[in-house]
């Protein structure tokens, strides 16, 4: 009978000595993530792992120590407690270190020398009765040389190899009056024209050549389809043609040396948001919608955000002084997004962030949904969401009608860069406080895999969610728009066709320049700092 009762203890404790051992491995493994992770102040890991220990010591106690003497049935209740409380530790850590290890790839994923798709497609007619590229090698293929030639030319190169000759091509000019009367003077004059922009390669005179049968089809990156069906007559671009060829390219935005030689934790840095016209779920090179430079200063906690109309007729980066609308610019690339609006307001852009819409939604799903004030009672015109006047709370779906309203008001995309500045406010109220990271972190991360990409790097990333649990300061963000006349003109992207831009207000862009240097400068903006004084010129 001894015998037996040594037996089963023997088994007992050989039986809880595996549990804690497992138990012990997991806890290590887990406070192990949690430090490779590297966004919890020193402090919460010190005392994650206090906690892990203690329940180890205690469930340790459970299941070898007790009163003797005690009832079978009170041994029986204490281990079973012990197990339980066991097991449920062991779940915690094994599913926290999964939900952290696929947050931390995801991390990894949408942070440092990120990529996007620009993506070139050989265009034919509806019904041309050529099906693949074989059936097209001996088409004549429509190009541009001036917009975005480097992704045409790899894909032209893809194209030749794929049929095994060389396709033909054709770039289209549409030649003004004045290079015409140009062209019986010295080839040298002609060149200085030519560079001029007096001679200008057109979308619409590749788009009008493959309707005519000039060309048999047409290469393009798809970036530019939006230009090209906001012009008159050709809105049915898309169901007038159809794709033979996808050809893609990856492009890497890295981080310039001004930006690197930042600390992202005192030193103040900008911002470009981007919302790209898409709802793919990846980011692909195209027009930007929303344009809002974020002023960052960490150690005052003064976050500045400025938006820039889409139409705002500016000097672009892309192209070498001609005006173009701004949302074009994400046509050429974040990076020419980025320069243009740093010389807009005369200060250095040091990062990006681009979310699709598809990746708006699910991040402010991921976050509970977002509290947001209506200056007017409206019906959106996408979903037909009625939203209050006052406090709306808004889910994604919502949300990204509210912020892409403009026919409901007056001043139209004005009003609208007004809500996509409260959406943004609302999400940093949201992200900064240090329960939503805490209880959200896995979706939020899920919710930008493939639709959220920033340049930052996730050690600046860690360093800033590190900082902000540390002390759960609160930020005073405040919101500037910059607004015009409208009226109409040629641009860059569209030389022969006139269309609605932004002339800007000059005052206005030099004083949220102004608003730039102080954020910059450590002073903390009040309400009546967004305001222009009387004595400035309007």
């Amino acid at each position: 009978m001894e015998a037996t009762k040594e037996k089963k203890k023997s088994k007992w404790k050989i039986t809880a000595g595996i549990i804690l051992v497992v138990q012990l491995v997991l806890s290590l493994t887990t406070v192990g993530i949690v430090l490779w992770l590297n966004m919890l102040p020193e402090l919460y890991v010190m005392l994650f792992g206090l906690i892990l220990l203690f329940l180890l010591i205690m469930e340790y106690c459970l299941f070898y120590f007790g009163k003797k003497g005690k009832k079978k049935t009170a041994c029986y209740v204490r281990r079973t407690f012990g197990i339980l409380l066991s097991l449920a530790c062991m779940v915690v850590c094994i599913g926290g270190s999964y939900m952290l290890v696929k947050a931390g790839n995801t991390l990894g994923d949408i942070t440092g020398n990120v990529k996007t798709t620009d993506t070139v497609s050989a265009y034919v007619m509806v019904d041309d009765p050529a099906q693949t590229l074989m059936d097209a090698k001996d088409y004549v293929f429509a190009i541009t040389e001036k917009y975005d030639y480097e992704h045409t030319q790899k894909a032209i190169e893809k194209i030749n190899e794929t049929v095994g000759t060389q396709i033909h091509t054709q770039v289209y000019y549409l030649k003004e009056k004045q290079l015409v009367l140009l062209e019986k003077r010295l080839n040298e004059v002609i060149e200085e024209a030519k560079q001029a922009g007096l001679a200008k390669e057109d979308f619409v005179e590749m788009v009008q050549a493959l309707y005519e049968g000039n060309a048999d089809a047409m290469l393009m990156n798809v970036a530019y389809v939006d230009v090209v069906e906001a012009q008159d007559g050709y809105e049915t671009f898309s169901s007038r043609t159809r794709t033979l060829y996808d050809h893609e390219e990856e492009t890497v935005v890295t981080e310039d040396s001004q930006t690197a030689e930042k600390s992202i934790t005192t030193d103040p840095f900008v911002i470009y948001i981007s919302g790209s016209d898409t709802r793919t779920l990846t980011l692909t090179t195209s027009r930007s919608d929303v344009n809002i430079l974020a002023v960052v200063n960490p150690s005052t906690k003064q976050v500045l955000l400025i938006n820039t109309p889409r139409d705002y007729y500016v000097d672009t980066a892309a192209s070498a002084g001609a005006k173009d609308k701004l949302t074009h610019c994400g046509m050429y690339g974040i990076d020419c997004s980025m320069a243009t609006l740093g010389n807009l307001y005369d200060e250095h852009v040091d990062y990006y962030v681009q979310i699709n819409f598809n990746g708006f939604k699910t991040l402010v799903d991921a976050v509970g949904g977002i509290t947001v004030e209506s200056e007017k009672a409206f019906r959106t015109s996408e979903g037909g969401f009625y939203i209050n006047q006052g406090t709306n709370q808004l889910n994604g779906t919502v949300a990204l009608s509210y912020v892409r309203e403009r026919k409901s008001f007056a001043d139209g995309d004005n009003s609208r860069g007004r809500h996509q500045m409260q959406a943004i406010e609302a999400l940093i109220k949201k992200i900064s406080s240090g329960t939503t990271v805490l209880s959200n972190y896995s979706a939020i991360m899920d919710s930008m895999s493939g639709m959220f990409t920033t340049s930052m790097s996730s050690e600046d990333i860690s360093a800033l969610v590190k900082m902000q649990l540390s002390d759960l300061a609160s930020w005073n963000v405040k919101s500037y728009a910059v607004t015009g006349k409208g009226g109409s003109s040629t641009t860059y992207s569209m030389p022969t066709k006139r269309s609605y831009v932004m002339y800007p207000d000059e005052v206005q862009v030099k004083y949220a320049e102004q608003l730039v240097n102080k954020v910059v400068e450590g002073q903390i903006l009040t309400d009546a700092d967004l305001e222009i004084p009387d004595n400035i010129v309007q």
